[in-house]
């Protein structure tokens, strides 16, 4: 008999994702700009477009047409007409906005950020993973319309309300680089002193990197000279030691690879999940065919909380649990998980003899594999080893499933040299409305899985 109560549900659609997949779909509602964004050369542009349900969806753009290109970037994802409206200020008589054709829209957008990157200056940073995609993509299909970048033939730089002095000496050293003595202009003021206001531009054009100026060789060394038992040790080092690791690894990802991977990822983890109750599937017992209690399952996520640092109270809990269950692969499965963590000699030996007995329970199926994916890891091998294949029929699964899977996944891209994947990857888990903890453990591996990526480089 199936039960009544299937948890809480978390959609896995989040607001970035639906707006890389579904944003095209939808209709323009209407588009925007500030009246004197060619003579000032900056456009405050909005898209929007509009749901079935009647809300809207809109993306902000923050447009230097002299230099910088796409400065900023942000959305609102499915909120009434009357809180957009009220957003823009556009019911006030005097509007910050005019209303223009998405071809305008497009091309201003489009124009801008070709002439940037001519110079070396690349988008905003959520530009690249979300808001792009609000937007058709750049080809015939799309009217093409003449907008003037630069002024009097050059780019010229005039600093924003927020650029320190080490902005304003990056983007003019920039342009010595990439213009050339004398094929640039710009036009220094006192930064105005302050942050933005929330829901304002930051003014945040240049998507900084502090090693830029070194080539990849020279960021290599740098790497391995940088002992990281040493540098982790405090909070500012860390940061500055990832930091450099990302640095490495990004000149290795290939755009347009990573976007044709995301889809795969996407449709790979696009799944329903619960939080509440545990599910039959995930105590290894097919769905209605045995009546567990609320009590048991409940016990089976304590004990799993507590075999990752309570082995005792864990162990003990768990005669308890097989006392109130029959003898279901969920108790084999935590009897591993308290051995693993005790490092017991009788791990590996155990964990064969279970996935043997349970071939078709995923949790234990994936720790089986897991323990030769360093070994094994290669292309057949991650799209063999998909959700399907550890959770075939199923319409939903518990968070700790899908947890426990991408780590799975996580663990075998490490072993694999291709950073597109990779980054591909932890874009798509960026997407799961999972809490705050699971993100920042799946965002801690996917660090440990690039500085694997780049320590093996390095060796080679």
């Amino acid at each position: 008999m199936a039960k009544k109560n299937a948890g809480k549900v978390i959609q896995m659609l989040s607001s970035e994702n639906y707006i890389r997949k579904k944003a095209r779909t939808l209709p323009i509602y209407e588009c925007l700009v500030n009246p004197e964004w060619q003579q000032e050369g900056m456009a405050n542009l909005i898209v929007a477009r509009s749901h079935t349900n009647g809300n809207i969806t809109a993306c902000f753009y923050l447009v230097d047409l002299y230099c910088l290109g796409l400065k900023d970037t942000h959305y609102l994802f499915n909120v009434t007409r009357t809180d957009y409206q009220e957003k823009l200020g556009t019911r006030e008589e005097n509007s910050n906005y005019i209303p223009i054709s998405y071809t305008l829209a497009h091309n201003i957008v489009y124009s801008a950020i070709e002439f940037a990157e001519d110079y070396g200056f690349k988008p905003h940073k959520e530009y690249t993973s979300i808001t792009r995609f609000m937007l058709e993509e750049d080809t015939e299909d799309v009217e093409l319309i003449d907008i003037e970048c630069g002024k009097d033939g050059k780019p010229l730089y005039v600093n924003g309300p927020y650029d320190d002095d080490h902005k304003q000496n990056a983007v003019i050293a920039q342009l010595e680089r990439t213009a050339g003595p004398g094929n640039y202009d710009y036009i220094l003021g006192d930064p105005d002193e302050g942050e933005p206001e929330e829901g304002e531009f930051d003014d945040d054009g240049l998507d900084e990197d502090e090693f830029k100026d070194l080539n990849l060789e020279e960021k290599k060394k740098l790497f391995l000279e940088m002992d990281p038992k040493t540098n982790m040790h405090d909070e500012e080092s860390a940061k500055h030691f990832v930091r450099l690791a990302e640095s490495i690894f990004k000149e290795f990802v290939d755009p347009e690879l990573s976007d044709q991977y995301y889809d795969e990822y996407f449709d790979d983890l696009n799944i329903d999940l619960t939080e509440d109750e545990v599910p039959d599937e995930m105590l290894g017992i097919a769905p209605g065919s045995i009546q567990i209690s609320d009590s048991a399952r409940s016990l089976f996520l304590e004990i799993y909380e507590l075999s990752n640092d309570k082995i005792k109270k864990a162990s003990k809990l768990l005669e308890e649990f097989k006392k109130q269950t029959p003898d279901i692969p969920a108790s084999y499965y935590l009897e591993l998980l308290i051995l693993q963590q005790k490092e017991s000699k009788k791990y590996l030996s155990k964990l064969e003899e279970y996935a043997k007995k349970f071939p078709g329970y995923a949790l234990i199926r994936m720790l089986w594999i897991e323990k030769d994916v360093l070994e094994e890891s290669d292309e057949l091998f991650l799209q063999t080893y998909n959700r399907n294949f550890f959770f075939p029929g199923r319409t939903s699964l518990h968070v700790e499933e899908m947890y426990n899977y991408l780590i799975f996944k996580l663990a075998s891209l490490a072993a694999q040299d291709n950073a597109s994947r990779m980054q591909a990857f932890n874009y798509a888990c960026d997407d799961i409305n999972l809490d705050e903890n699971y993100i920042n453990a799946l965002d801690s591996l996917a660090i440990l899985a690039k500085m694997h990526f780049i320590f093996r480089l390095t060796q080679q």
